[in-house]
């Protein structure tokens, strides 16, 4: 939503439209969560102020969420909204954002990164 300008609802239709129709080519993939997606996407809209907190606090003040790319902002907002829904172990969130961000970041460093700090914002929204 936020690269593009589109709002909740928006992008909500266009995740619905497109959700089951996406494939890659010569690989096997399990079939998608829908409403896990829909719910992490709407958890993180209505707590955006909530989350960017939590992971601006967990930066120490080294840096903010304004000052890193696009994609680990997303990353990060997704994980500490499926944290809120409190229906998913810390230790499978952690792997799996982990591993989502090993996808765009190949290099090891912001793998890294987002385990530090996903660490800390998940501990501080399980109080």
């Amino acid at each position: 939503m936020e690269a593009n300008g589109k709002s909740y609802r928006i992008i909500k239709n266009e995740l619905k439209e497109t959700f089951y129709m996406e494939q890659i080519q010569g690989s096997e993939i399990f079939k998608p969560n829908y409403l896990l997606s829909q719910k992490i996407i709407e958890q993180a809209t209505k707590n955006q102020i909530k989350i960017d907190t939590k992971i601006n606090m967990a930066f120490n003040n080294l840096w903010n969420i304004k000052t890193i790319d696009t994609t680990l902002r997303a990353i990060l907002r997704a994980a500490s909204a499926e944290t809120l829904n409190k229906k998913t172990p810390k230790k499978v969130i952690l792997s799996e954002y982990i591993s989502i961000t090993g996808t765009f970041y190949p290099s090891g460093q912001e793998q890294k990164l987002v385990n530090g700090l996903l660490n800390k914002i998940i501990e501080d929204l399980q109080i």
